[in-house]
Parts: C-alpha cells; sequence; structure tokens
C-alpha cells in the first residue's frame, strides 16, 4: 500500500492522489487503507517517511557540530539529488491548503525530525560543548531554514560547505570555547 501511495503520488501528483486509487493499485480494499490510515495525507506521509527515514538519523560521533553537519548534508543530498526531493517540494505545496496534510508534515516530517536535533544539542549542552541556556528551536531553525529556503527557492546550491556555514553560524552563539568560555 506504502509502495502504491509513493508511485500514484509521482504519477498523478497529490491533489489527484485518491484512496481509491490507492486501494485498487495495492489490490487491497479501501477499508484496509481506513484500517491503518484517517486519511490519504497519513497514508502518504507513512509511504513518504518510510522511504527516507534510514537516510536521516543523526549519527552520534561525540561532536555536536559534526552530528548536525552529517545529518544537514544527508538532508541536503535527500531533497536534491532524489526525486524525493520533488516530493517534498509537493507535499509542502499542497500543505498550504490542505489541513490534513500540513498536520501529518508537521507530526511525522517535522517534529520527530526537532525532537531529535534537540536530543543532539542536549548531548552537546552535557559534554560542555555548548552553553546551557542554548535556544535549540533557533539553533535548528538557523540550520535548516536556510536549506529549506534553498530547497524552494532554487537560488543558490546546496554543498557541504554551506552546510558546515550554516551550523556553525547557528553554533556561535551558544558555543563554549576550550576554556568554557561563551
Amino acid at each position: 500500500m506504502l509502495a502504491a501511495a509513493i508511485d500514484l503520488f509521482e504519477t498523478v501528483g497529490y491533489p489527484r492522489l485518491t484512496i481509491d486509487a490507492i486501494a485498487a493499485r495495492a489490490g487491497v480494499s479501501k477499508a484496509t487503507i481506513y484500517r491503518w490510515w484517517p486519511n490519504k495525507a497519513a497514508v502518504v506521509m507513512e509511504a513518504f517517511l518510510a522511504t527516507v527515514e534510514p537516510d536521516l538519523a543523526f549519527p552520534d560521533s561525540g561532536s555536536t557540530r559534526d552530528d548536525l553537519v552529517e545529518q544537514a548534508a544527508a538532508l541536503s543530498r535527500l531533497l536534491t539529488e532524489r526525486r524525493l526531493g520533488q516530493l517534498v517540494l509537493a507535499l509542502l505545496g499542497e500543505a498550504q491548503t490542505d489541513a490534513d496534510l500540513a498536520t501529518a508534515l508537521r507530526d511525522g516530517w517535522q517534529r520527530p525530525r526537532r525532537d531529535a536535533g534537540r536530543e543532539v544539542l542536549q548531548r552537546g549542552v552535557d559534554r560542555g560543548e555548548l552553553r546551557p541556556d542554548c535556544d535549540s528551536d533557533l539553533v535548528l531553525d538557523g540550520i535548516y531554514g536556510p536549506i529549506y529556503l534553498r530547497l524552494l527557492f532554487g537560488h543558490a546550491p546546496l554543498d557541504r560547505s554551506d552546510i558546515r556555514q550554516f551550523v556553525d553560524q547557528a553554533l556561535d552563539r551558544v558555543t563554549r570555547g576550550p576554556s568554557g568560555d561563551v
């Protein structure tokens, strides 16, 4: 069912995608789909996440900066080098007028990634790399905001040196120096 949802999404787009079409493509009944998912947004999000999740986990190398760079670089690769980047753009666009999809994106895509990012930053605080008053949400916005901006507008590439710079700028105010000073 998830493969059918992704295939149809790529073929007909989100607005024309229906539960009936997913059921027909997967060879199951609509009732079977509704037993597992409340709406098409939930099906599409789960299908999308099942496809990308393995590539987007945060590493734990012992360096907050390196972990953020690695994960942000993986996200950038996914968004720019694979068909899934176009899928994300389409989902973000459709979410502007589809409340179910907007909720599915927030709950399934954004919130889990931000929670994982907060854990990485908390490890940095615990190791003494970051100040205890580090505002995790602002740091994450400073890293991932430019990535999504470049994805949406396509005005500049997303290469590894840019990712490092986004991370460095976001961590600049919250990083402790070698002596523990700010």
